[in-house]
């Protein structure tokens, strides 16, 4: 009897030895750098985390939605199909990612900052508040394992976004861009921005590209001529589903095509001619800045109601366009590791 116990218990503490060897070569595997980028080494389940995710977006987008048949990346010929977008997808949000940083550091906002004890004692609060919303800290990790996550990731993406915030401060602090409101309204009115409504039609390929914009066209001159209604349009020759309101396009926020076309259209009514921008053929129309009566019994406008979120959008596409400029000078250096890894395989 004694032996069979003796037995039992030798049995346990090797399964046990397994599964501890099991996770610490697990963990040891996530935090293996793949790549660097400046002072920073970009570790393995970061790369899994975004290939991951994208490879299920792309899965979603592009699959027969069937589970029987098996994902696009089960497949050799589809999977060499899709493998540049997806390895632009995956490299372009950790060259992202690590842009932030640079464009921090470029401001004296370096390492020190990023792994500093008010950045780790935000995270651990923004960590408390993630378990939190689950029944135990088990589930809590089963969900993380399920999205191909780690805490190592969550902690990181927490104190990228701190760090954004310093970013901004910064530039603030520089006067990169406005910040008196009264200040941003008169920029805004001075040909910087248009109150608008659009309709569109999307396109992959330059035979469809074609025939929208026949359609498209066909439907501005009946919009003119008074033919057509906007809302005609809008049901007609309209494919973005989003379009239920007019709304403000203004620069260095939206596309510079849209917003150059938009702020041409003086009058209420006014049409623009058919913009393209990155796949999509638009058509801008002028909208009236309709007074609103508040609450309180005060005359409000559309501009007077939303200046505050458009002054807050304003300078946060500023600080995005800065770290864009840093994204294009951006360097990744791929170790071995990194290079023998095939992202269309991975799992």
């Amino acid at each position: 009897m004694k032996i069979k116990i003796l037995r039992s218990a030798a049995l346990l503490m090797v399964c046990a030895m397994l599964v501890c060897s099991f996770l610490s070569c697990a963990n040891a595997k996530n935090k293996k750098a793949v790549a660097t980028s400046g002072e920073y080494e970009i570790p393995y389940e970061q790369l899994r985390f975004v290939t991951m995710t994208y490879k299920a977006e792309l899965d979603a987008r592009y699959g027969d939605g069937n589970a029987e048949n098996g994902t696009i990346w089960d497949d050799v010929a589809t999977a060499e199909q899709y493998r540049a977008e997806l390895e632009e997808l995956v490299w372009g949000t950790i060259r992202e990612d690590y842009a932030i940083l640079q464009a921090c550091a470029a401001r004296g906002i370096g390492r020190k900052a990023f792994e500093g004890k008010d950045i780790k004692k935000t995270v651990d609060q923004m960590i408390d508040d993630e378990i939190a919303q689950f029944s135990s800290k088990s589930e809590y990790k089963d969900f993380l394992e399920e999205v191909y996550a780690t805490e190592n990731i969550l902690r990181f993406k927490y104190a990228l976004d701190e760090m954004k915030y310093l970013l901004h401060a910064s530039m603030k602090k520089d006067g990169a861009f406005l910040t008196d409101e009264a200040a941003f309204e008169e920029w805004l009115v001075d040909g910087n921005s248009a109150y608008v409504q659009h309709f569109l039609l999307y396109h992959e390929s330059d035979e469809e590209k074609e025939a929208n914009y026949v359609t498209l066209e066909n439907a501005r001159q009946k919009l003119i001529s008074g033919e057509w209604t906007l809302t005609d349009c809008i049901n007609r020759a309209n494919e973005d589903t989003s379009n239920v309101a007019p709304y403000f396009l203004v620069r260095n926020v939206q596309k510079d095509a849209l917003v150059n076309a938009a702020v041409k259209l003086r009058e209420v009514g006014d049409v623009s001619e058919i913009v393209e921008v990155e796949g999509a053929l638009y058509v801008l129309v002028r909208m009236e800045e309709t007074p609103i009566l508040g609450a309180n019994g005060t005359t409000e406008t559309p501009l007077s109601l939303q200046l505050s979120n458009l002054l807050s959008t304003y300078q946060w596409a500023i600080v995005g366009d800065a770290v864009k400029v840093t994204k294009e000078n951006l360097n990744i250096e791929l170790n071995d590791y990194g290079k023998s890894i095939d992202l269309v395989t991975m799992e």
